[in-house]
């Protein structure tokens, strides 16, 4: 029987001194499942079948139940409900008692029956009518969650399949949502994180009531005896004309997470009971604990992301200085002027080679030199700005891990050159370089996306360095006058007088590091 048809049952009402009651009391049956909205069935005196087959009473469409599981026997004159389990392979549990086969068990109001992942409540409707509303208000507790969990162990178990699998929190909080609101016969139902409890207007939520969630820590459940329920509940009414509504803290940590808001406008629909809000609290902690895990799960995905591009222009070390410090701030060091030196070493003639030996062999023979040159800017704790073609740019002193960056860069200028000595003196394979080292200011940084992390480094300092590389070949290291002040006392520097560099209009001091 359909809940219209139920709702015009209960208006055969007659009020005598004022007290409401019905002409015949009524016993109905709500039946809940995970994958179904709830559903109102009205006994009718005498047997009442349960079971798989479609032409049962009421059809419990779940492989644990037996094609006749069990009978409600209603008998009107004495007003007694019982129910019989008709030898099923899975059994008949009343409030988590397992019925023993071919007996009657006598059943009272708001007894559950559960068949498989179907749970059975039994309402007497006459005391629903008289009942006084309870309180709408109940703290959040361990004593309230353990409470739930025992009451819904079974639709509870389904939920945790359907979680279980989820990776993305916004997936996660749309299936909670379309969990709660199909098995509570919602009419909508919201879940929103506390980042955005700043706009509870803008997302239809009551504020009154979300805030008393919030702040309190306590499920609000509506209609309810105390007056500022009832005022709740009005105000609700006013936005969406509101029947019931009820509103659950996702708690953890003893913080607010999220909060799920659930109502119904129908009049015709029976109101959020008791055991409604402990379905919503378990399925609320439940959701904490996916948030929980997925939350954990993007920040190990986000920190291997950063580590791996951070490698990708620092030494190992210095890659998780870095990641402390975007653990921290969750933010890579943004764009601020800085002191830093900045090394140049590009190759002198690449065109020339790449003709003479062709792609695939300067190709190969780059790869060679870029590995060579970057194992040794790490070494000596340099940042790998990029790669230029036929050269690198490096940043010295941006991170604070090593002391003296200049003569760090200077070392690391003067080590390439043995490299090249080394390998790159023969045949085909000579190789020429430029290096220029230059100090000073600079406006530095990463500038990051979900995809990639660029490091930027901009200014005149950078301009000048660039100059200087140009100036150093073959195979010279080129420094500039704030650089050499702090070099001076370590190395054999040649002062090679004033010379104006590509780009700028006044000559610059410059000189050469011999040794």
């Amino acid at each position: 029987m359909g809940a219209g048809h139920l709702e015009s049952l209960r208006k055969t009402i007659v009020r005598l001194g004022g007290d409401s009651f019905l002409l015949n009391p009524m016993w109905t049956l709500t039946v809940r499942s995970p994958d179904s909205k709830p559903t109102e069935y009205l006994l009718k005196p005498g047997l009442n079948s349960i079971g798989r087959r479609q032409d049962n009473n009421i059809v419990i469409a779940d492989e644990a139940a037996s094609r006749e599981h069990a009978q409600i026997h209603f008998d009107e004159p004495t007003n007694t409900v019982t129910i019989r389990d008709m030898g099923s392979r899975n059994g008949t549990f009343i409030n988590r008692r397992r019925l023993t086969e071919k007996h009657d068990f006598k059943l009272s109001p708001n007894d559950v029956v559960r068949i498989g992942l179907y749970e059975i409540m039994i309402v007497l409707s006459a005391e629903e009518t008289n009942e006084e509303l309870g309180s709408g208000f109940q703290p959040f507790s361990r004593e309230l969650l353990l409470e739930s969990f025992d009451n819904h162990a079974v639709l509870l178990y389904e939920v945790i399949q359907q979680l279980n699998n989820i990776l993305d929190v916004d997936v996660a909080l749309k299936e909670v949502s379309r969990l709660l609101q199909l098995t509570l016969g919602a009419d909508k139902c919201q879940v929103i994180l506390a980042e955005d409890f700043g706009r509870l207007k803008e997302l239809g939520f009551p504020r009154t009531m979300a805030r008393t969630a919030i702040e309190q820590r306590s499920t609000v459940l509506l209609p309810s005896r105390e007056p500022e329920g009832k005022q709740m509940l009005s105000d609700s009414a006013k936005m969406l004309k509101v029947h019931t509504a009820l509103c659950v803290p996702v708690v953890s940590a003893d913080k607010t997470i999220a909060l799920i808001y659930l109502y119904k406008t129908r009049s015709d629909t029976r109101p959020f009971s008791q055991r409604d809000m402990q379905l919503a609290v378990a399925v609320g902690h439940l959701a904490a604990l996916t948030i929980e895990r997925v939350s954990l799960m993007e920040r190990v995905r986000e920190e291997n992301r950063v580590r791996q591009l951070l490698q990708r222009f620092v030494a190992p070390a210095e890659a998780e200085f870095l990641l402390r410090n975007y653990l921290n701030t969750g933010k890579l060091p943004g764009l601020t002027e800085q002191r830093v030196t900045i090394m140049f070493a590009d190759i002198a003639g690449s065109n020339g080679m790449a003709e003479r030996l062709g792609a695939k062999k300067f190709g190969s023979l780059l790869e060679s030199y870029y590995q060579g040159v970057t194992d040794i800017i790490f070494q000596y704790g340099g940042l790998l700005d990029k790669y230029l073609g036929d050269g690198v740019m490096a940043v010295f002193g941006m991170t604070g891990a090593r002391k003296e960056p200049e003569i760090q860069a200077v070392s690391a200028g003067l080590e390439i050159l043995q490299l090249l000595k080394a390998r790159y003196r023969s045949g085909d394979k000579q190789i020429d370089v430029g290096i220029g080292i230059n100090t000073g200011m600079v406006v530095a940084g990463y500038v990051s996306t979900k995809e990639r992390v660029e490091l930027t480094v901009l200014g005149d300092t950078v301009n000048v360095a660039s100059g200087l590389q140009a100036l150093a070949r073959p195979n010279r290291v080129f420094i500039g006058p704030e650089t050499f002040s702090e070099v001076k006392r370590s190395f054999t520097i040649q002062d090679l007088g004033e010379t104006v560099i590509k780009d700028r209009s006044k000559p610059i001091p410059i000189y050469e590091v011999t040794a």
